[in-house]
């Protein structure tokens, strides 16, 4: 090879010597080549032709700048000059370009070439490709991220179970610093009656499966219960021996919640379900009793006074219906007249969807009385309807004057049943009705906790 170093003092080299030299630089895997102290290649072995793509006979004579990136000349012109005054650069990571512009990841280590009175007359480089472990690395540093990152559990453990790793996300679910978890059993998160799932786990590890979304139960560091899925994977050597597991555990707690809470939701809303079909059936057997036709309009009337007491329901999640809403909106085809003819006193009051339904239509029935025979009627009359709550006891007041004179009917139909009969048997109430000729009164009275659960009594 032209140019190779060599020192003042040294023996001077023989033909076959050089040759010598030549075939070992020539046979080695590494990329090799020679330049002038000016970057002139003046030689280029084998392996610089299997990496760049480009033969001897095209690069010789050539500057080696051919095969940096522009956006790096002036990073290879500077070494150039450091190694051209007697400095070496070792195992240099930077990137150089292919004969088909592709770029190569390469770690070159540059050394001055010396005459044999020790003169720099070159440089010579070696170039390996590190595109595949600069891969690797890349790869592993965004596995390592995405497991530093995760929202998930990510844990790994020899097979006796003793955790190797431990990322911020299990110490988030776990309460269990990283410290404290390393070279310890991974028993420790797991309840006593639970031990002999590890076993399973581990045996199914040892037989090469893997074990997906598996729902268990969770000790916390506090000694607190959590639900958790836990994914489970053998780990290999390079060998393909099985040396341990990886664990991607997530807290399903609040899923778990959720799904208990739909489900009670469903049971609930198809106990609802089938109660509504009883009362629509039930009013249309009072409605047609005794051979009478239905009065279409009157029925739609009444279911629709039904659906506006669900609406009310499903907007407060199935739970409770506000006494005023339900008030106002079995009274909505009469806004306009509510705070001058139609006066609403009484606090908010949560009841339970079964008071909501009788107290609701009794409500419908007494208004549309009013509007069609009652004081709303005409242009004079006035409906006060008002509540409270006296101790454990539940008061509702319909109070109408100023209408046409009242009498007591002679037949009872089915809107007579809805406020006396319905709300009596659904609330366990007593209900009076006085047609007075100054106006219907009509009241209720029941237990308060009929109409509303729990600590809702303190709302009243």
């Amino acid at each position: 090879m032209h140019g190779m170093p060599g020192a003042s003092n040294a023996p001077r080299a023989t033909d076959d010597d050089a040759a010598y030299l030549a075939a070992i630089v020539n046979a080695s895997a590494d990329a090799i080549f020679g330049t002038t102290v000016d970057g002139i290649i003046r030689s280029w072995n084998a392996a610089c032709e299997r990496m760049l793509g480009y033969r001897a006979a095209e690069m010789i004579g050539q500057s080696i700048l051919n095969i940096v990136p522009p956006e790096l000349k002036q990073e290879a012109l500077s070494i150039r000059a450091r190694v051209s005054v007697g400095a070496s650069i070792e195992s240099f990571e930077t990137v150089r370009l292919a004969k088909d512009g592709r770029p190569i990841e390469v770690a070159i280590t540059y050394s001055p070439i010396r005459d044999g009175l020790g003169q720099i007359i070159g440089v010579s480089g070696i170039l390996r490709d590190v595109t595949t472990i600069k891969t690797a690395q890349r790869s592993a540093a965004m596995l390592a991220a995405i497991v530093t990152s995760s929202s998930d559990g990510v844990v790994s453990k020899t097979l006796d179970g003793t955790v190797t790793s431990w990322n911020k996300s299990a110490e988030r679910i776990f309460g269990f610093s990283e410290g404290e978890m390393i070279n310890r059993s991974i028993r420790t998160i797991i309840p006593g009656e639970r031990q002999a799932e590890e076993d399973r786990i581990l045996a199914t590890v040892v037989s090469g499966e893997m074990i997906d979304n598996f729902e268990t139960v969770r000790l916390r560091k506090d000694g607190a219960l959590i639900d958790v899925s836990v994914t489970v994977s053998p780990v290999r050597d390079p060998a393909g021996r099985i040396i341990g597991a990886s664990k991607i555990v997530r807290d399903i707690t609040d899923k778990r919640q959720t799904r208990e809470q739909l489900r009670t939701l469903l049971a609930e809303v198809n106990h609802r379900s089938k109660n509504l079909l009883s009362l629509v059936q039930a009013i249309a057997r009072q409605m047609t009793r005794h051979g009478r036709p239905l009065d279409l309009d009157r029925f739609l009337q009444r279911l629709q006074a039904i659906a506006s007491n669900q609406d009310l329901l499903i907007q407060n999640d199935w739970r409770f219906i506000p006494l005023r809403d339900l008030v106002h909106a079995q009274l909505s085809a009469f806004r306009d007249l509510i705070g001058n003819r139609i006066a609403i006193d009484g606090p908010q009051i949560e009841l339970t969807p079964e008071a909501a339904q009788a107290i609701g239509l009794a409500v419908h029935e007494l208004i549309t009385n009013a509007a069609r025979h009652g004081a709303l009627s005409g242009n004079d009359g006035r409906v006060a309807i008002d509540w409270r709550c006296d101790g454990d006891d539940f008061d509702m007041s319909w109070r109408e004057s100023g209408g046409p004179a009242v009498a007591s009917p002679e037949q009872r139909g089915f809107g007579s049943r809805v406020i006396t009969d319905m709300v009596r048997a659904g609330l366990d109430a007593s209900v009076e009705i006085d047609y007075a000729a100054s106006g219907l009164r009509w009241h209720l009275n029941c237990p308060l906790q009929r109409i509303s659960r729990g600590s809702l009594h303190a709302r009243c």
